[in-house]
């Protein structure tokens, strides 16, 4: 049995740091405008799926920040409270965009993973079938 490593503070900061730096290298040289945080979420749930990076290294920040998710969306909610004059406006229309970009955001972010784990596990099924023939091949040998 494995014992878990528990990493510090400042290696889940630096690796989260470096992530977003990344992201936003990124974003800048990208033809489109895209947020950097969106890209760098891409890129930690790329490098965990790939196990570039361990979960124990980003998890209990990871939880930290999630646990202070309504906090970090306070001044979001102000500065809609400072916008109600656009929102009386076009706030059907806000709210259908809202709807229709999370339902199509849902949509690639699940075929997305799919994809990423239906590649994990052919590469498995294919490292399972050339380890089956390694040791038929041994076998053989062996008898011969």
């Amino acid at each position: 049995m494995s014992a878990k490593k528990v990493y510090g503070f400042l290696t889940q900061a630096f690796i989260f740091s470096v992530i977003m730096l990344i992201s936003d290298f990124i974003a800048e040289h990208l033809p489109f405008p895209m947020p950097a945080s969106v890209i760098g979420l891409v890129l930690l749930f790329l490098a965990l799926c790939l196990k570039i990076i361990k979960l124990e290294q980003v998890e209990s920040l990871g939880t930290a920040l999630t646990s202070l998710i309504g906090f970090l969306f306070v001044p979001a909610g102000i500065s809609v409270m400072n916008s109600l004059g656009v929102m009386q406006q076009y706030g059907i229309q806000i709210c259908l965009v809202i709807i229709v970009a999370t339902i199509i955001l849902l949509g690639v972010t699940g075929l997305f993973s799919q994809l990423i784990l239906g590649m994990t596990k052919d590469n498995k099924a294919k490292e399972e079938i050339k380890d089956a023939d390694m040791s038929e091949k041994t076998k053989k040998q062996g008898i011969a």
